[in-house]
């Protein structure tokens, strides 16, 4: 039947059975009917079963606006083609009739080509990961391929980064050595990188007695152990799901989410410990490269027609950090809380409108497009704080009120004394200040919103240890914070003062920090990467803590809203 066709980027070593995208003959499919045609209706209804849910589940994909968030084309493109095979065969039965396919076996004391290809479907392969993959939470992909350099000891870049793992191979630089490894299920959001294999123990030890081996372990690892990760995988003696997971794990050490590196975990349901020691020793030998190993777990039935289907923990996460108890607040958000788009109606937004034109800008007539269709304010912003401490620099408060006094409207005034609790409104109780939000917005305000928010005093300076001059020692730190870490982004990025205020603040005080300015965001977390990278590949002996690492907390709004701005003519544009 139609098997998946390798990647041409993998190892010279594709040409064996691989057994982590390969089911075998009359071992993995669960009817193992000695009638086609039951087989054949049983796999068809499997098939179908299967296809079922996953059109399900990429509509539910769609209608939450993360279609794009989830990558499943090769597991989809594999399950498509297994349901074109039994039709195929389908077709093959209507062509030759039941009694004819009865006769051939008898006369040739074998099975029919046709039984042969039923057993040999995949798609016992497909229903496991499909049936895991539902166990999990925080899907982002099913089926992801991972490239690496053999030549680079470590590329952040490089592995899940979508603009290079879906580029098509002759798109990758041919001057460097490729390899890649099929990760079936990432999930927790990239923190895990689960491997299933359907792998039955009479294949596994047929398996290691096509190798020649007495007992499994008797036999000279001839591959270089310093170096292992950085060569193709052709060491003698290891089982293909042995190099398979000694690949992930070098893929893995090229990739980092959320700072870390994805944790290995295998699915063997077919594989049982502490029954035959040849088979215990393999799975040591999965665990030895760092992987975690599920042996024998019964896999639960897949729901049955008609049954209701619930994908919602299978959902990835909108934001990789919760909530924490503070929020620090930047400049971004603080416009957003006051701007009349997040409150007013475009009828009311008057103000904003060229006075020839009578047209806004193209950029506020996105916004208020945008606000139309998703509030702001309710749906995203409200949700987080609501019950939290509120918090921000005085850098990202002087800043508001600069870009207020230049363009704010009347109402847009009001509200940045409002949250801030400054003006009319200073030293006014949470009580007060909320129901005067409310009076300047059509939009309900939760009655745990904890207005004002606190405008704290931050030296960014305070946090890298100055040596004194008096005896050499360094000046105490206020803030327990990765220092060297932090300096190095900031020098790199040459962040501006309010920017290194607001996201350095929110580090060192490990709180979240709620932004809309998604490039300086996205710059730091690649920063830190980068420089964690180098750390590691520079530890004294090898010794490296930096999974014990802690970084930003960034929560980064998908959309932004900006002052409606007061009405101008072209001159003044």
């Amino acid at each position: 039947m139609n098997n998946i066709n390798l990647d041409q980027h993998t190892t010279a070593s594709t040409n064996l059975l691989h057994p982590n995208t390969m089911t075998y003959p009359h071992e993995d499919n669960e009817d193992d009917s000695d009638d086609p045609l039951v087989l054949l209706g049983s796999l068809q209804t499997r098939a179908q079963r299967l296809l079922n849910e996953l059109t399900a589940y990429r509509a539910l994909l769609k209608a939450q606006n993360k279609q794009q968030s989830v990558e499943m084309r090769i597991f989809k493109r594999g399950v498509e083609s297994e349901v074109k095979s039994v039709a195929k065969i389908t077709q093959r039965f209507g062509v030759l009739g039941d009694e004819d396919l009865a006769d051939s076996a008898e006369e040739d004391n074998t099975e029919s080509p046709q039984l042969h290809a039923l057993r040999s479907s995949n798609l016992p392969f497909y229903e496991a990961v499909w049936v895991v993959a539902k166990s999990r939470n925080g899907i982002t992909a099913l089926g992801k391929r991972v490239y690496w350099d053999l030549n680079d000891s470590c590329t952040t870049n490089v592995g899940l980064d979508e603009t290079r793992s879906n580029r098509p191979a002759a798109a990758l630089d041919k001057g460097k050595k490729k390899k890649s490894v099929l990760v079936d299920i990432v999930a927790d959001n990239g923190m895990e990188w689960v491997k299933v294999s359907t792998m039955t123990e009479k294949r596994l030890l047929f398996e290691m007695a096509k190798e020649g081996w007495e007992a499994y372990g008797d036999f000279e690892d001839t591959s270089d152990t310093d170096n292992s990760e950085d060569i193709p995988s052709k060491q003698t003696g290891k089982l293909e799901l042995v190099r398979v997971a000694e690949d992930l794990r070098a893929a893995s050490k090229r990739v980092r989410v959320r700072f870390r590196r994805p944790h290995v975990h295998f699915v063997l349901p077919n594989i049982r410990e502490g029954v035959i020691p040849d088979v215990d020793d393999f799975v040591g030998d999965l665990r030895a490269t760092g992987a975690t190993v599920e042996c024998g777990i019964p896999l639960p039935a897949p729901a049955a027609a008609g049954e209701p289907l619930s994908f919602n923990q299978l959902m990835p996460a909108t934001a990789t950090v919760s909530p924490t108890e503070t929020i620090n607040i930047d400049c971004t958000i603080l416009l957003a809380l006051i701007s009349d788009i997040s409150h007013f109606p475009r009828n009311r937004l008057s103000a904003a409108r060229d006075v020839e034109s009578g047209t806004f800008h193209t950029a506020i007539s996105r916004q208020i497009d945008s606000e139309e269709l998703v509030p702001l304010l309710p749906t995203e912003i409200y949700p987080l704080l609501t019950g939290r401490r509120l918090e921000c620099t005085s850098h990202a408060a002087q800043r508001m009120r600069e870009i207020v006094q230049c363009m704010g409207t009347t109402s847009e005034r009001k509200r940045a004394d409002i949250i801030l609790g400054e003006g009319a409104y200073s030293e006014q109780p949470e009580a007060v200040l909320r129901e005067a939000l409310r009076e300047l917005s059509i939009h309900a305000l939760p009655e745990t919103i904890r207005f004002p928010i606190k405008v704290v005093e931050f030296d960014v300076e305070e946090l890298i240890p100055v040596p004194s001059t008096d005896n050499q020692q360094t000046l105490p730190q206020r803030y327990r914070f990765p220092s060297s870490i932090a300096s190095r982004v900031a020098s790199t990025l040459r962040l501006s003062p309010i920017n290194a205020s607001v996201f350095l603040y929110g580090w060192a005080k490990d709180i979240v920090t709620l932004t809309s300015n998604r490039a300086i965001a996205n710059g730091m977390l690649k920063t830190i990467n980068d420089l964690l990278d180098q750390d590691e590949q520079q530890a004294p002996g090898g010794v490296w803590e930096g999974d014990n690492f802690i970084g930003p907390q960034m929560f980064v709004c998908e959309t932004a809203r900006s002052l409606v701005g007061k009405a101008k003519g072209k001159a003044e544009e």
